[in-house]
């Protein structure tokens, strides 16, 4: 049997599950494996994104551990069957808030904890899992390393929700990125600014903000989950330059007046001597002229020409017939663009025999 407790937006596993403690502000998650049961406890004063969590990540351990053949059953404080306290040899419950929810407070302006907010870096990535509303984001080390240009990225700052794409991500990881974004943006009543950056063309700002730059100017901490602690990294504020003082201008000097010169005196001139004449030359031979060399027409697109693979039937080179998927690569097609916001683009394929580009006409039909 596993046990877990809701704390912002994630599952936190408890060690004791034979004499648990329940608090009623909280959620909890309890699986029971050998019976396929899931179920869902929350406290009488539990958060509203306490309760989507503990929703979320039950019917994600149902997909992953059960392939969706678990029973899901969400009970409230006090009302609990005797088959679930059957789990336990005991179960306290205690009125107390353990866990830190991530809704704004309407009186202050300000969610809950933000003050305590720990700057973190997800990954999405859809290798592991073959539909998009199984996929779920993961914490990664907050580092310029973690990143991976295959995947997509969500930096949580509190007040900004960055989306970092990755050159070669595919669409399904942008999208649940987006949507990602748009759930912490709701849990915190909208308080967040959402950006996308794509690597190589307007990322620098997501990438100082592992150099401690961070887009409000305040001081943020980085959570080290491998060590379990917090290091305050504070900002860096450039030094003012000193403005450059005005050099003094040099006194005009008199100009000196010029003196007088005398005239010279005139020479008398020598009589011309009769200039010999000069013989012709001979005329050089013309040069033929050099034929101008052809100049290649440029693309539309300025780059190399992209061939079309008609029919629905195996990704294959309609240059030389290549159809090993090892010798193809597959990247985003900048000519296609699927969806204006977020940015998605189409697909086209690369060669790795003769470097022939690509796309298939059944994807933009």
């Amino acid at each position: 049997m596993e046990l877990y407790m809701a704390n912002q937006g994630a599952l936190q596993k408890l060690d004791n599950t034979k004499d648990p403690i329940f608090t009623s502000g909280d959620a909890y998650l309890v699986v029971d494996n050998p019976n396929k049961n899931i179920w869902i406890w929350l406290g009488k004063t539990c958060s509203v994104d306490e309760k989507a969590t503990v929703a979320r990540e039950a019917t994600q351990i149902d997909q992953e551990k059960f392939n969706g053949g678990a029973k899901i059953t969400t009970i409230e404080e006090n009302q609990e069957p005797a088959e679930f306290l059957a789990l336990f040899h005991s179960l306290k419950v205690m009125n107390k808030n353990l866990a830190k929810t991530m809704l704004k407070d309407v009186k202050t302006g300000s969610w809950a904890g933000q003050h305590d907010h720990v700057d973190v870096l997800y990954r999405i990535s859809s290798e592991e899992y073959e539909n998009i509303d199984t996929m779920k984001y993961v914490q990664v080390p907050f580092k310029k390393e973690s990143l991976d240009s295959e995947d997509c990225f969500i930096a949580d700052l509190g007040d900004f929700i960055w989306i970092w794409q990755g050159k070669t991500s595919n669409a399904k990881e942008k999208t649940k990125a987006m949507k990602f974004a748009k759930e912490f943006d709701v849990e915190r009543a909208g308080a967040q600014k959402i950006d996308i950056f794509e690597e190589g063309i307007d990322d620098q700002p997501f990438l100082d903000l592992f150099d401690g730059k961070s887009p409000s100017g305040k001081v943020f901490l980085d959570y080290d989950p491998e060590l379990g602690v917090m290091k305050e990294r504070p900002v860096e504020e450039p030094e003012p330059k000193p403005e450059p003082k005005p050099e003094p201008k040099p006194e005009p000097k008199p100009e000196p007046k010029p003196e007088p010169k005398p005239e010279p005196k005139p020479e008398p001139k020598p009589e011309p001597k009769p200039e010999p004449k000069p013989e012709p030359k001979p005329e050089p031979e013309p040069k033929p002229e050099p034929k101008p060399e052809p100049k290649p027409e440029p693309s539309n697109s300025g780059g190399p020409t992209v061939l079309v693979q008609k029919g629905s039937g195996r990704v294959t080179c309609p240059g030389c017939g290549n159809c090993d998927k090892y010798m193809i690569r597959e990247v985003p097609d900048r000519e296609r663009i699927i969806m204006d916001y977020p940015v998605l683009y189409g697909k086209k394929y690369i060669c790795g025999k003769c470097g022939v580009h690509w796309r298939k006409e059944e994807e933009y039909a």
